[in-house]
């Protein structure tokens, strides 16, 4: 299977975020409260501010495409910081996530960048421990998001 790595374009934005709330629904989402779900939405997959962020250049989607498809994606902040990972379940466990991850980390490499911060969901702590991620504090609460901030030393 060939699957290509590469940014996603303003056109293709709305693909991903669809692609994302559809992975979150199935394996995050059991994980959150009500709450949770509906902030998590509210505050990332339909939030204009953080949509502009694309266009405006202070954050980029990455895609990973088989065959044209985009069957996972990985966002990540000018300050070094992942918003996300998401592959289709289709997907799993075919090293995508690690793919997109290592395309990021060699780019972040390039730019000097010495960590790379997120917080992960309760779902997603077993890949990033199993990627070399360290805890960076304890597990927290924001409106019903449960994440646990990870770390990840470049150098």
């Amino acid at each position: 299977m060939e699957i290509i790595i590469s940014p996603v374009d303003n056109q293709n934005l709305s693909v991903a975020m669809k692609l994302i709330e559809e992975v979150f629904d199935e394996f995050v989402a059991p994980d959150y409260s009500e709450q949770g779900i509906k902030s998590f939405k509210e505050n990332f997959i339909y939030d204009k501010k953080f949509l502009a962020k694309f266009a405006e250049g202070t954050e980029t989607m990455y895609g990973a495409y088989y065959k044209e498809e985009i069957v996972g994606c990985l966002s990540i902040s000018i300050h070094n910081t992942i918003s996300c990972i998401f592959v289709k379940r289709e997907y799993h466990r075919k090293g995508i996530a690690s793919m997109l991850l290592n395309t990021v980390i060699e780019e972040l490499k390039k730019r000097g960048a010495v960590a790379i911060k997120l917080n992960a969901s309760p779902y997603a702590m077993p890949f990033y421990y199993a990627m070399e991620f360290k805890n960076a504090g304890d597990t927290g609460n924001y409106n019903g998001i449960i994440y646990t901030p990870m770390e990840l030393d470049l150098i």
